[in-house]
């Protein structure tokens, strides 16, 4: 299938440059790994919906402030296919060229682009309320992603677990158990960043995760903790007994590779992609966990970091 034909009544006029009507005149700035990001262009209802969102996160752009930008343009519900919702699952299309990415989605069409400097543009019907923010999450994860590869790292669908100042995260595909060990983990007394998206980077002394404001089953937080230095990076399965087998920096990187969304898609910036992938896990233990649901993986993990 055509890109955005499933979402979009007429693909072929998706906009060629971030341009259209604000939605509003309202702005906002986020403070997430990567940011400020400077949200413009918003109606009030969008504002008010993304300050409760994001709570202490958020706060008022000063005159001149610089940052990532995302524009909020008002697009006509005309230009959107209807959906039936019931029983929807969020899925988005993609299209990458070399200085900008498309993305279509329900009742959303976004930008992401080079011109000269990274920033995104999101055109939506949605004013306000539960689909308004699902829309514009799709474009924020998106564009936090980019924004992080700039930085010589990368976002990670994983859950990272903190004890003692240190991180652990858990690679893994849907299903594989980061959520569970996601819980396993609350009930020995350690804390969770997320069981969802997590921001990685390397420095010239440690590879650091950041917590990212999504989650999965455990519900979103937006509480501004870290950076920690990650001990292990870790491809979790489920097992019959817990034990660690270490992984080859070609391994590690494939296994980590399938774990970056949006980025790991684009032909364009996967070279890089790769490259920041390859400096974090050069510098940390990264092998494959497999552990039991009755068991206690924690002792298995420090052996390997030790």
């Amino acid at each position: 299938m055509a890109f955005g034909n499933q979402f979009l009544t007429e693909p072929a006029l998706f906009p060629a440059r971030c341009a259209g009507l604000p939605a509003g005149e309202a702005r906002l700035a986020v403070e997430l790994p990567g940011g400020p990001y400077l949200l413009e262009g918003l109606s009030a209802g969008q504002h008010a919906a993304l300050a409760r969102r994001y709570g202490e996160r958020c706060s008022s752009p000063a005159a001149g402030a610089r940052g990532t930008e995302l524009r909020v343009f008002r697009a006509d519900p005309s230009e959107f296919v209807t959906i039936d919702r019931r029983g929807w699952t969020n899925r988005f299309d993609f299209e990458y060229h070399e200085r900008s990415v498309h993305v279509a989605g329900s009742q959303t069409m976004a930008r992401i682009s080079w011109q000269p400097r990274l920033a995104a543009a999101l055109w939506t019907a949605l004013d306000a309320g539960g689909e308004f923010l699902e829309a514009f999450e799709n474009c924020f994860r998106v564009l936090s992603a980019y924004r992080l590869l700039e930085l010589g790292g990368a976002i990670l669908h994983s859950s990272c677990v903190v004890s003692e100042g240190v991180a652990w995260v858990f690679l893994g595909p849907s299903g594989a158990g980061k959520t569970t060990i996601a819980r396993l983990a609350l009930a020995s007394g350690r804390a969770v960043l997320s069981d969802d998206i997590n921001a990685l980077r390397a420095t010239d002394s440690a590879a650091l995760v950041e917590k990212m404001p999504f989650a999965g089953e455990l519900g979103p937080t937006n509480e501004r903790v870290g950076p920690f230095p990650v001990a292990a990076l870790a491809r979790i399965e489920q097992a019959a007994r817990d034990s660690w087998r270490p992984l080859s920096t070609a391994a590690a990187v494939a296994a980590v590779l399938g774990c970056a969304p949006f980025v790991n898609g684009d032909p364009y910036r996967l070279p890089v992609l790769m490259d920041n992938l390859e400096s974090l896990v050069r510098g940390i233990p990264t092998g494959v966990l497999e552990f039991s649901l009755g068991g206690a993986p924690w002792p298995v993990l420090e052996a390997a970091t030790a």
